[in-house]
């Protein structure tokens, strides 16, 4: 009788391999516990489920990582210990894919090509995304609102039909044009390639610094 996979919790990564080879899986079992043993080491780990494959039913191995909180699972993505065990493993048995479980924020698409050669995550953390967004929501839409009033575009038209092009215009602005500048302006500090809160509190720092010169700049206008 199979032992069923237990449904993917939240703030869990599964990590698959296939075209494992009948003489590499000794080393790649060898490997399976190195990580095992990494990540046991990390504040908020639960478990660790290694499913090899079974004959007829699976070709792959997946490997489920647990933790308590998106946030520890964060860390962990994040750390020097997973970057070099993943980077190993890449090595010596090739490509991996891997998925990450509930506690997603939607605003992943405009940072998803974030991904390196190594295999590291690609998303920065939920709060950096959400701060980026703003970053380039609010001039967008102040900016678009400014210029509608002065040329006297859709002055007569309804509310629902205005806000309906103003979110279009803003939507495709922020898609094709300011969240591509925003992320390559902010890219040191949205995805760091160690963990430094030195330079995350930078970071937050010059954004909080540019929304309060936004602000001030539009007092000016309005």
């Amino acid at each position: 009788m199979t032992q069923p996979v237990e449904p993917i919790a939240t703030s869990s990564i599964v990590i698959e391999y296939d075209r494992i080879s009948g003489d590499q899986e000794s080393e790649f079992r060898k490997w399976q516990s190195e990580i095992q043993s990494g990540v046991s080491q990390f504040d908020g780990h639960v478990r660790t489920d290694v499913f090899p494959p079974i004959q007829g039913a699976q070709a792959r191995w997946y490997i489920v990582v647990h933790f308590d909180s998106p946030a520890t699972l964060s860390q962990w993505l994040d750390s020097d210990t997973r970057h070099a065990l993943i980077s190993r493993g890449k090595r010596r048995f090739g490509a991996y894919r891997y998925h990450v479980g509930n506690g997603l924020t939607g605003l992943e698409a405009w940072f998803s090509k974030r991904l390196d050669a190594d295999g590291k995550r690609s998303n920065p953390p939920a709060w950096k995304q959400n701060f980026a967004v703003l970053f380039g929501l609010y001039p967008t839409v102040m900016v678009e609102t400014l210029l509608f009033a002065k040329l006297g575009f859709m002055k007569s038209w309804a509310p629902p039909y205005y806000m309906f092009v103003s979110n279009l215009v803003s939507c495709s602005l922020l898609t094709w044009a300011v969240m591509p500048f925003v992320t390559w302006l902010l890219n040191f500090w949205l995805k760091p390639q160690q963990r430094q809160p030195k330079l995350n509190l930078i970071g937050a720092l010059l954004v909080f610094v540019g929304y309060g010169l936004m602000v001030a700049v539009f007092r000016f206008f309005a």
